[in-house]
C-alpha cells in the first residue's frame, strides 16, 4: 500500500511540473515572440483585452502607414496564433489602441544532426552507415528555443521520432527519453544516448517536431515544426564492402588463332615438248595431172639408168 501511495505521489508532482512548465511556456511577455502554430497562449501581458483589435502594418512594423491587417482578440488568455490569419504576416504586431507593441511573430524552424559519437562523423547522405554497437547522439538546431524565455518556462519542448526498420516508434533509446525534451538553447546536443548494441539492424529513420503549444499538431511544415528526416544503415558490416568472388570460368578460353600448313606430296612433272604448230603455206600449190606426174617418174628413172651406165 505504502509503495503504492508513493508511486502516486511521484505522478502527481510530474503532472504538476507538467503543468507547470506548459503554463510557462504559454506565458506571452510584453513584445514577446510567439510562432506560427501556437495555441492556448496567454497574451495578456501584452496589454490586449477581449475585443481589442490588434494590427500589422507589415514586416518593418511603421505604424505611420495604413494597416495591411487586423485581427480581433476574442480571449487573451487562450490565444491561437493561426497559420491562415497569421499567414505571410510575420513581424510586429501592435494593439489597434495606443499603438503599443504587443509581439512578434515568427516562423518556427527545425532540424536534427545525428552524430555517431564512438566513430566521431556525422550522419548524412553521404555517410549513411552506422556500426552497429556505436553510441548515437542528437543535435537540435531551431529558433524555438525562446519558449525558455518565457516567464515561468522550463525549457521548449522537442521531441525526437525515431522509426526502426520493422516500423516501431521508439518513446526512449537506452533508458534515454524521447519526448518533451526541454531545450533552452540552439544548437542543443544530448550527448551520446543512445547505445545501438543491441537494436535489430536495419534502416533507421530520424526526425524532430517541436512540441510547445501543439505548434506541430497544427501547422506540420517540414522545416518549421518538423525537421526534415534523417536515415542510415545500423548494422556491423559495412556495406561499402563486398566479399571477393572466385571467378568460375564456364567457357574455354578462346586462344590466339594458329596457323596451318598443310603439306602437299611432292608431284614430279614432266614437260612435254609440244613441236610448235606447222605453218600452213600462204600460197597453196596446184596439184599435178596423174598423168603428167607418171611420165615424169618414168623420165626419172631412165635418166638414172643412163648416168649408171655411162659410169662404167
Amino acid at each position: 500500500m505504502q509503495l503504492f501511495v508513493e508511486r502516486i505521489i511521484v505522478i502527481l508532482i510530474f503532472l504538476m511540473a507538467s503543468v507547470t512548465a506548459t503554463a510557462g511556456q504559454a506565458t506571452i511577455p510584453p513584445s514577446g515572440t510567439v510562432f506560427m502554430g501556437e495555441q492556448g497562449l496567454d497574451i495578456t501581458a501584452t496589454g490586449a483585452r477581449s475585443g481589442d483589435q490588434l494590427v500589422w502594418y507589415g514586416p518593418g512594423g511603421s505604424t505611420t502607414n495604413t494597416p495591411s491587417a487586423v485581427i480581433t482578440v476574442s480571449d487573451p488568455a487562450d490565444f491561437y496564433v493561426s497559420p491562415v490569419l497569421f499567414a505571410d504576416r510575420t513581424g510586429p504586431w501592435f494593439t489597434e489602441t495606443g499603438n503599443i507593441l504587443a509581439f512578434f511573430v515568427q516562423e518556427p524552424q527545425i532540424a536534427v544532426r545525428v552524430f555517431d559519437l564512438s566513430a566521431g562523423f556525422e550522419v548524412t547522405k553521404d555517410t549513411v552507415w552506422v556500426p552497429r554497437g556505436d553510441a548515437v547522439g542528437f543535435q537540435i538546431d531551431t529558433n524555438v528555443a525562446v519558449l525558455a524565455t518565457r516567464p515561468g518556462s522550463s525549457g521548449a519542448p522537442v521531441t525526437i521520432r525515431i522509426r526502426s526498420p520493422s516500423g516501431v516508434m521508439f518513446s526512449a533509446v537506452t533508458g534515454y527519453q524521447l519526448e518533451d525534451i526541454l531545450i533552452s538553447s540552439s544548437p542543443y546536443s544530448t550527448g551520446p544516448v543512445w547505445f545501438t548494441g543491441d537494436y535489430e539492424r536495419g534502416n533507421y529513420t530520424v526526425w524532430a517536431e517541436s512540441t510547445g503549444n501543439d505548434m506541430n499538431d497544427n501547422y506540420p511544415r517540414e522545416g518549421k515544426t518538423i525537421s526534415p528526416k534523417v536515415t542510415f544503415l545500423l548494422q556491423s558490416v559495412n556495406p561499402l564492402i563486398t566479399p571477393e568472388k572466385t571467378t568460375v570460368i564456364t567457357t574455354a578460353p578462346t586462344l590466339p588463332p594458329t596457323t596451318i600448313v598443310t603439306m602437299v606430296p611432292l608431284t614430279v612433272m614432266t614437260t612435254l615438248q609440244t613441236p610448235p604448230p606447222t605453218e600452213l603455206p600462204t600460197t597453196i600449190p596446184p596439184t599435178p595431172t596423174p598423168g603428167f606426174s607418171a611420165s615424169i617418174a618414168v623420165l626419172s628413172l631412165v635418166a638414172v639408168l643412163a648416168l649408171a651406165l655411162s659410169r662404167r
